[in-house]
């Protein structure tokens, strides 16, 4: 017959003819003995919530602006002067630079040999103040149908880490993209497929044919999203829409992707790609690299955060900033003498 606690013996001389007060003491000892070893101390009075002594911590580590993302763990392998990838063609223009996916045989494909050729543009792209314009394109049919499914075999072959350092390369891919001083605009001339989908949800303004279509079949392949799903549910207008996307793994139109916020504009074809970033480069020309660089990271730092005296101090501090900066000098004295301001004195184009 078992005993109804194993750690009570009757015929123990600590239990045996003892009341049962006096066996309750010897284990609350016994329990103080073994939780002690523990490194706990059952005699230290628990806190019962925030005190102005001891706040509360905060639940998230740090305030967006106040972040900071490590870089990229490889080191650049080559400048725009100094090009050498093949899948991502580089083309300098006038303060502008153009990145066109450059592998539309296999339909622009990302794979280890893209994500390194977007990190290099990246880590260039962040030290060139005179460029102002960003333009992402791609030849063929289609813009991208995102990870190669070649690569994604090979992933059997692979690792748990080399797999989770291929994912935060293009992690931290799309979190620099997004954080590129220069206006970001994604031209569709194809559908985007997977992956593709999430690196156009970091562009600033994203150009496509009326015929292009946007899809995300992860969930139909056995996996997720979850690399893209973070920008995507940023550029999307409502959390409706994200599920229609990344959980139903629906084919959206262009016209419907605009509805959705995916795209800025739609064109009936490639010509009107072409029409829509002439017409944004006249009208970035008017506007301050300075200040639209300050702007873009005022709005990846507060979108989705509700407004707070720490959000009240950093947009006074990134204002204070920009006014004692030489574009706000020029460009009030612009405006008193009635002429263009320095900066928009030279074109931009692709």
């Amino acid at each position: 017959m078992s005993l109804p606690d194993p750690l009570i013996d009757p015929d123990d001389p600590q239990f045996k003819g003892k009341s049962w007060d006096a066996v309750e003491k010897v284990l609350d000892d016994r329990e103080k003995f073994l939780v002690s070893c523990h490194g706990h101390d059952l005699e230290q009075r628990e806190a019962r919530g925030p005190s102005v002594l001891q706040p509360s911590r905060p639940v998230i580590e740090t305030l967006p602006w106040e972040q900071r993302i490590d870089p990229f763990d490889k080191p650049a392998s080559c400048t725009f002067r100094t090009w050498r990838h093949t899948c991502l063609r580089c083309t300098l223009g006038a303060q502008t630079v153009t990145l066109q996916l450059n592998k539309g045989a296999t339909n622009n494909t990302i794979d280890p040999e893209m994500l390194d050729a977007l990190q290099d543009a990246i880590m260039d792209l962040h030290d060139r103040s005179q460029v102002r314009v960003v333009i992402l394109r791609s030849e063929g049919k289609l813009f991208s149908n995102g990870f190669d499914p070649k690569y994604l075999m090979s992933e059997s072959n692979m690792t748990e880490n080399q797999i989770a350092a291929i994912q935060m390369q293009f992690a931290k891919i799309l979190y620099f993209w997004q954080k590129l001083p220069q206006l970001t605009v994604a031209l569709i001339q194809g559908s985007a497929m997977g992956a593709a989908v999430g690196l156009v949800c970091t562009c600033d303004m994203v150009y496509a044919v009326k015929g292009a279509y946007f899809a995300m079949s992860e969930t139909k392949l056995g996996t997720v999203a979850t690399t893209s799903i973070p920008y995507i549910t940023r550029r999307l207008t409502y959390i409706k829409n994200v599920n229609q996307l990344v959980l139903a793994g629906s084919s959206l139109t262009a016209d419907v992707a605009k509805e959705y916020g995916i795209v800025s504009e739609v064109v009936e074809d490639a010509a009107g790609l072409e029409t829509e970033c002439g017409a944004l480069c006249d009208r970035m020309m008017l506007c301050a690299p300075g200040a639209v660089a300050a702007t873009k990271e005022v709005i990846t730092n507060i979108v989705g955060a509700p407004p707070s005296s720490f959000m009240m101090d950093y947009v006074a501090s990134v204002i204070a900033e920009v006014r004692r900066g030489p574009e706000f000098k020029s460009g009030i004295e612009a405006v008193q003498s009635k002429r263009r301001p320095g900066w928009a004195d030279f074109p931009v184009r692709p």
